[in-house]
């Protein structure tokens, strides 16, 4: 087999035109990768579901209002991602352990039954863990 020389990328010139079509530049850079790669369809898929077995993914970020900050990251920024916000008796039956959820109605220590104003849980294998608790969350 002979080798498929792929020019590189030309970063410095724009992706598409003010049609939207791809540039002369990055569609040599593109068929040049594709040949490389085989010039089929089966090598290309191949390859992206390699790639996706050797990362998988658990969870997808979807922003419905969009991910936001105001002004620069500078030091460690917090972020608690959930896999759900609901209430203690919708909770998913199981998850990944560690995964993180909202339990609208669960109980931070002191909140009687019926009363519980909401508290990060966590999945431990077997329940959902209060954080403040330590405990499985009741409503």
């Amino acid at each position: 087999m002979t080798a498929n020389p792929v020019p590189p990328p030309p970063f410095s010139l724009p992706v598409t035109d003010g049609r939207g079509m791809v540039t002369r530049a990055w569609r040599a850079h593109f068929t040049g990768s594709y040949n490389r790669v085989g010039a089929t369809v089966d090598k290309v898929d191949a390859a992206h579901v390699t790639a996706l077995a050797a990362a998988p993914q658990s969870r997808q970020v979807v922003p419905t209002g969009g991910l936001q900050v105001g002004g620069a990251l500078t030091d460690n920024v917090a972020v608690a991602l959930y896999a759900a916000v609901t209430s203690v008796a919708l909770l998913p039956a199981t998850a990944n352990v560690g995964d993180w959820c909202f339990a609208a109605d669960g109980r931070k220590a002191g909140e009687g039954a019926g009363a519980g104003t909401g508290t990060p849980v966590y999945w431990d294998g077997t329940h959902w863990i209060a954080l403040d608790s330590g405990a499985a969350v009741a409503a």
